[in-house]
């Protein structure tokens, strides 16, 4: 496990801790490392993405009556907010691993409003 998957892991704990979410999947790429949580609820997929050096969530509602998945979206997208940027090649090492804690407290300080309106959002 690389640092930034360690720093992952440990910025998003609070999924597995307080919402119930499974241990994460970790999938490596060529240019990316995801971490899938799953609850009953949503699917949330965190991209560590090493050609842009930035970190994006993705979340998805899971519906177990229908066989359709419902559409894949950006958090700053649900949030209604201006995704920050990195700075592509020109991001350090330490701006990339602020970019995941700060990207998973975007998501803790928004999840339990989420979780709330979950059929409105990905309907």
């Amino acid at each position: 496990m690389n640092l930034f998957s360690s720093i992952t892991e440990e910025s998003f704990d609070y999924l597995i801790r307080d919402y119930g979410f499974s241990e994460p999947v970790d999938t490596d790429g060529s240019w990316k490392t995801t971490f899938l949580y799953v609850n009953d609820q949503l699917e949330i997929e965190i991209e560590l993405n090493y050609r842009d050096m930035d970190t994006f969530i993705y979340m998805r509602r899971l519906d177990h009556k229908q066989k359709e998945q419902s559409p894949r979206m950006q958090l700053e997208e649900i949030l209604n907010v201006e995704p920050i940027k990195s700075n592509g090649d020109q991001t350090t090492i330490e701006q990339f691993e602020k970019g995941i804690t700060n990207k998973a407290k975007l998501l803790e300080n928004n999840l339990n409003q989420i979780i709330s309106k979950t059929e409105k959002i990905f309907s």
